[in-house]
C-alpha cells in the first residue's frame, strides 16, 4: 500500500505539474512572497513533519483555526480553498512518506494528545478521510458552533471517525473514499446525505449528535 500511495503521488505530481506551474505564478503575480504554507503536525507514531499547502491567507501571527469570513483570507486563497487546491502540493507530503491519500487529518500540536490520537501509531494521517468530507466547510460549521473555541467542539467527533476509520480500514474502504472525495467536490452535499453520513452515523454518537444539534 505505502509503495502504490507513492508511486500513484509520483505520477500525479508529474501530470499535475504545468498547472502547478500556473498557480505558482499566478499566486506570485497576485499575493506575492511566500508561495507556500508550511506548518508543523503530529504524524505516524507522534512525529512531527511538515505539511504543504498554497499560501491561501496574509502572512501574520493570528489563530492556529480559519475561522467563516476570516479577514486574512485572500481574494485568490479563498477560490484556492472553495476548490481546495490549495491542498494539492500535500502529494509531496505522500511522495516523502509522511501520508497517504487516505486517512486522518493531520493535527497541529495544540490540539494533540497521544490518548486520543493513539490511532497514529497504526496509521499515517492523510489527505482525505470521512470528516474531511463531511466537515468540507469546517469553518461555517465552527461559526454555527460559536464561541471563544468551536473546534474544541468539533476535534472529538473528527477523533470519533478517525478512530472508526482505523478500524475498518482496508484498500476497498480507502478507494471508496478516494472516489468519495472527487465527487464531494462538486456534489458535497449529495455524497455526505447518501453516503458518508449514513455509513459512520450508526457508528459514532458523537456524530449523530452534533449534526443533529447543528442541523448539518
Amino acid at each position: 500500500m505505502e509503495y502504490l500511495s507513492r508511486s500513484v503521488a509520483i505520477l500525479l505530481f508529474i501530470l499535475l505539474f504545468p498547472g502547478f506551474l500556473v498557480i505558482i505564478f499566478l499566486s506570485y503575480v497576485i499575493q506575492g512572497n511566500p508561495i507556500f504554507f508550511v506548518q508543523q503536525r503530529i504524524g505516524y507514531d507522534y512525529k512531527t513533519f511538515n505539511i504543504y499547502k498554497f499560501r491561501t491567507m496574509n502572512i501574520n501571527n493570528g489563530n492556529l483555526i480559519t475561522s467563516h469570513d476570516d479577514k486574512r483570507i485572500t481574494r485568490f486563497g479563498r477560490l484556492l480553498r472553495k476548490t481546495k487546491i490549495d491542498e494539492l502540493p500535500q502529494i509531496c507530503n505522500i511522495i516523502k512518506g509522511d501520508m497517504r491519500f487516505i486517512g486522518p487529518r493531520p493535527e497541529v500540536y495544540d490540539y494533540f494528545n497521544k490518548k486520543e490520537f493513539n490511532f497514529l501509531e497504526e496509521i499515517k494521517p492523510g489527505l482525505s478521510d470521512f470528516s474531511s468530507i463531511i466537515f468540507r466547510n469546517e469553518d461555517l460549521i465552527l461559526k454555527k458552533i460559536g464561541g471563544e473555541d468551536p473546534y474544541s467542539l468539533l476535534l472529538p467527533v473528527k477523533l470519533s471517525l478517525a478512530q472508526y476509520y482505523a478500524k475498518k480500514k482496508s484498500f476497498m474502504l480507502d478507494l471508496k473514499l478516494v472516489f468519495l472525495t472527487v465527487i464531494s467536490i462538486f456534489a458535497h452535499n449529495f455524497v455526505c446525505k447518501n453516503y458518508i453520513i449514513p455509513i459512520t452515523k450508526k457508528n459514532s454518537p458523537l456524530l449523530e449528535n452534533f449534526i443533529e444539534k447543528y442541523n448539518l
